[in-house]
């Protein structure tokens, strides 16, 4: 699993999606921005739109270089370094803009709520971004793993009869060639000196034990697992109906930041009430969706479809609230900030939905990838006890029944080589020897 730190330092704190991810949003702000300075025309709010995207990703650039340089990957200080920095050089290209429309460039205001905002937004999208990089991972493994699975229960569910042939065939590959060396050499050199003989002996008595080497697969395992993937939109809307309250207090955390600093600049403290209320209508109005909707949506395949809906249609609530009861005039700033609650709402609750959708799928992912190496593991002890036995089978047949045959061979071999047998029956004993050679390669081919 991907811990906190990790998540908000690493290659998530400065990438290309996380910076797509926010471009829109922020421009968007940057336009109700601008229009409540207000600057004398669209051309000037485009330039601050560019200037405030070019000197940002600038800032971004640059911390993220420095800091892989020097540690190999963006530090947890450097990546607030990068958020604050975000913030001080938006807040700034805008107050450059303004100054240079003629307007007051209010430094310290555009300074904090573009530093506030980024570090509300930052850390949240990094998260989700590290949280989805991590399933990927996950996922891969998973699959990665299910593949040793199919594998190593293909090996293991072979028959007896197959196990039996092909231990048979790697008995006869290793001993037969030096049964057949030794019986050559007795048919081509009936005459022996003790040294070639006692030779002889020594390599019939080592051949018993390469049978050590051999292997063999587990009789009869278990079928691999073979769950599912973990669905991050069920997690969401899980975690939407079972915890309806903090779903939607968390859509409202990251709302406010991006619009009650705006709303105050725009018409003070008015509108900063004006906001919270339709905040607290489109929470409200959140919580009561998720609770009517709870009951039908866990057997629909519609439910993903029907939480978005809610979430924005709790957004529209805030909205109209604001136009149905207003405290004051509307301004052309109102408008714009009206107009842009309900994306603000949802984008809100969409990500903080998945960021916590993708923690627990993870989570979840994490305990799966560690069940399946655990039937792995399992799968490979039952397989290297089924070899340990097969193999245990195979020697005491090699060990008995052809070692037998073998050290009887060597016997004979030694007592011809004392001169202990008589002259007339040297013949007689090597036409044994082979013999029972012979048997002892035959038995190793129909073992």
């Amino acid at each position: 699993m991907t811990s906190t730190a990790d998540a908000l330092s690493g290659p998530w704190a400065a990438n290309l999606p996380g910076w797509a991810a926010t471009t829109a949003l922020a421009s968007l702000i940057v336009v109700t921005q601008e229009i409540a300075t207000p600057l004398p025309g669209e051309s000037w709010i485009v330039i601050s739109v560019v200037l405030q995207l070019v000197v940002s990703s600038l800032w971004g650039t640059i911390v993220a270089s420095v800091s892989r340089r020097r540690y190999g990957r963006v530090t947890l200080p450097a990546a607030v370094l990068l958020w604050v920095g975000l913030g001080v050089t938006r807040g700034v290209a805008g107050g450059v803009v303004a100054s240079a429309a003629g307007h007051d460039p209010e430094w310290a205001y555009r300074i904090g709520f573009w530093t506030l905002v980024a570090l509300c937004w930052m850390p949240l999208i990094t998260y989700a971004l590290a949280q989805l990089d991590a399933r990927r991972r996950l996922l891969a493994e998973r699959s990665a793993l299910a593949g040793e699975l199919v594998d190593a229960t293909a090996r293991a569910t072979e028959s007896a009869d197959d196990r039996n042939r092909r231990m048979s065939r790697a008995v006869d590959d290793a001993l037969g060639p030096a049964l057949d060396e030794i019986r050559s050499t007795l048919r081509e050199n009936p005459t022996l000196d003790e040294r070639e003989v006692a030779a002889i002996a020594a390599r019939l008595d080592g051949l018993a034990g390469r049978t050590a080497s051999f292997t063999a697969s587990a009789p009869e395992p278990g079928s691999p697992r073979t769950t599912g993937r973990v669905s991050v939109g069920a997690a969401l809307t899980e975690f939407e109906m079972r915890r309806p309250v903090f779903a939607a207090l968390l859509a409202a955390a990251d709302t406010a930041p991006l619009l009650l600093p705006e709303a105050y600049r725009a018409g003070g403290w008015p509108d900063v009430a004006e906001f919270l209320v339709a905040i607290a209508a489109s929470t409200a109005a959140l919580i009561g969706l998720y609770a009517v909707l709870r009951p039908f949506l866990f057997a629909g395949r519609l439910r993903s479809a029907l939480t978005r809906f809610g979430v924005l249609a709790a957004g529209l609530v805030g909205a109209a609230l604001m136009i149905v009861l207003p405290w004051d005039a509307f301004g052309a700033n109102d408008h714009v900030l009206i107009a842009v609650f309900p994306a603000v709402f949802w984008f809100a609750a969409a990500a903080t939905g998945t960021a916590v959708a993708l923690e627990a799928t993870n989570s979840e992912l994490a305990a799966r990838v560690g069940e399946d190496r655990v039937a792995l593991d399992d799968l490979a002890a039952r397989v290297e006890a089924g070899e340990e036995q097969t193999a245990a089978r195979l020697e005491t047949l090699v060990r008995g029944d052809v070692n037998g045959r073998v050290a009887s061979c060597a016997f004979a071999l030694g007592l011809l080589a004392d001169g202990t047998v008589p002259a007339g029956s040297r013949q007689r004993v090597i036409a044994g020897v082979l013999e029972q050679l012979d048997a002892a390669a035959g038995e190793l081919r129909t073992a």
